[in-house]
């Protein structure tokens, strides 16, 4: 059998509830607390899952500047409740 930490464990979760939150904010016709509260559970439960050193390198790729530019961008303009 496969051993999984509590860590991946608990990041899994947290993507999962990440998910959830921002499906339940695109059907409210895209509420922004929901929608914030999904970035955030999303980027923990991802650092969690895979780790701060993979999570860095991952968003730190130079052909995925664009997609990356807009991800966090999307972020902050939800941040931002606009």
């Amino acid at each position: 059998t496969i051993m999984v930490s509590d860590n991946t464990k608990i990041g899994t979760g947290l993507l999962f509830l990440g998910c959830v939150f921002l499906f339940l904010g695109v059907l409210f016709l895209f509420d922004s607390a929901l929608l914030a509260l999904g970035d955030l559970l999303f980027l923990v439960g991802l650092t969690l899952t895979i780790g701060v050193s993979r999570t860095v390198r991952f968003f730190s790729r130079r052909d995925r500047i664009r997609g990356i530019a807009a991800f966090f961008g999307g972020i902050f303009l939800v941040m931002c409740r606009w």
